[in-house]
């Protein structure tokens, strides 16, 4: 009796076993429908997003994403809104100076053990992802594309001067001997109206001087404003181009913002800007300038150790709610993966095999400027960043006076107030909105 109990609890066992071996062969779920929920924040690339969710779909006949493209200041609203309700969309972007305050939230899903199975380091530009995504050694999101800023100089007015071009490794002294070259009284009124160099507060006109002179803005101990003595002495030097060198003019002079730095570039008014690699689509396209054009990299400070920069990454993230993590991450592989054709002109792929491909350095495949482009992909290899919560406030986000730290970089810079002014109003307003974010 026992032995035919136990033979059919054998039987039993071997049918259930059979049973559920048949459904691991059908792999359930595989092709049950998906639906994914795809947040951007630029609507005017909304047009290549949805063509690479069209791939996407295609080879994935179950996966339905739905793309939804706001402008950034709707999107960053609805996506806090969104994180305190636990509602958040299966995908989404996130830039570095958010990552932190969402984390603190616990809206975002920990990636680091798929980043881990998943990626080679080799491939791919890691600085980015350590200074963008990574809180206490663990990562939040990941770089599809980056950014970071550059040099931007007007070749035929260097030629018309004869002036040569800049080069890799030239620093500050350089710098200056070909703005002054290049600041000319052309109608002879006693007044410059061209000047070498343009330059305001904005962190991508700005910052690139201070981390190619390896300083800090902060005591990262103790998480508050603290410039160290390499920051300062960019910072100085920054405030002696326009205020004692006179080859940059003061601010106020052309009302500089984002737009304005450029129209003066365009214009003429300027020989060279610093701005952001992504306006190299400007540059080209938007308002083309009528004048041979390209870039470099930020001229090395005395204190220089490696060519480095602000490097601000386009990331995408899960929440730490979502109901199908497997599948997101599915597709954020598939982004990172996309050619180098679908990104925005001056952005970098994450991806290194797209980053270096002829497809991405349009000027060797097409001849459009600039020349030069490719030099931005050292920047990726020794990436740096800024960022801490309330960056956005504290450092100032947006380009005009009133906004964080760039009110007192315009102050100073139109001679407004003086360096030690300077440093003791930042010291209490930045410190004010630093304490407020950590204690």
């Amino acid at each position: 009796m026992k032995k035919l109990l136990l033979l059919l609890i054998l039987l039993i066992a071997a049918g259930m076993l059979f049973a559920a071996g048949g459904k691991e062969a059908e792999a359930p779920g595989a092709d049950e429908p998906i639906v994914l929920e795809y947040w951007m924040w630029d609507p005017n690339f909304a047009e290549q997003e949805q063509a690479m969710i069209d791939r996407y779909e295609a080879e994935h006949p179950n996966v339905t994403i739905n793309l939804t493209a706001l402008d950034p200041k709707s999107y960053w609203t609805k996506l806090a809104a969104m994180a305190a309700s636990k509602q958040m969309p299966d995908v989404f972007n996130m830039h570095p100076n958010s990552v932190e305050d969402f984390v603190d939230q616990t809206a975002l899903l920990d990636l680091t053990e798929m980043i881990k199975k998943d990626f080679n380091k080799d491939e791919y530009f890691w600085s980015v992802m350590e200074s963008s995504f990574s809180i206490n050694d663990r990562y939040y999101a990941v770089p599809f594309a980056w950014v970071g800023s550059l040099i931007y100089y007007n070749k035929d007015m260097f030629d018309k001067y004869g002036v040569a071009y800049p080069t890799d490794g030239w620093g500050w002294d350089e710098f200056l001997e070909k703005a002054q070259a290049l600041t000319k009284d052309l109608d002879g009124d006693g007044k410059t109206d061209q000047w070498g160099y343009g330059v305001f507060s904005r962190y991508a006109v700005y910052d690139g001087w201070i981390l190619q002179n390896d300083g800090d803005y902060l005591n990262r101990e103790k998480l508050t404003f603290e410039p160290d003595a390499n920051a300062k002495q960019a910072i100085q030097f920054i405030f002696d181009l326009a205020n004692k060198y006179m080859v940059s003019p003061h601010p106020k002079d052309y009302d500089l913002d984002k737009k304005k730095i450029k129209l003066m570039f365009q214009q003429e008014n300027a020989a060279m800007i610093s701005e952001g690699s992504w306006n190299i689509k400007f540059m080209r396209q938007d308002m083309q300038a009528d004048f041979d054009w390209d870039v470099a990299i930020f001229p090395r400070g005395p204190n220089w150790k490696v060519d480095t920069m602000h490097a601000w990454a386009d990331g995408i993230a899960i929440p730490a709610s979502a109901k199908n993590p497997e599948a997101a991450w599915e597709f954020i592989k598939y982004i990172l993966q996309r050619p180098a054709a679908d990104y925005y002109p001056g952005k970098v792929p994450f991806y290194k095999a797209e980053a270096y491909s002829d497809e991405w350095d349009i000027y060797k495949s097409q001849g459009l400027p600039p020349e030069h482009k490719p030099i931005i992909l050292s920047y990726g290899e020794n990436a740096s960043h800024f960022y801490t919560k309330y960056w956005k406030f504290w450092r100032g986000y947006a380009s005009a006076e009133g906004s964080g730290l760039s009110e007192f970089i315009d102050a100073s810079l139109n001679g407004d107030m003086t360096m030690d002014e300077f440093y003791a109003e930042a010291d209490k307003e930045m410190n004010k909105m630093l304490d407020k974010a950590y204690r």
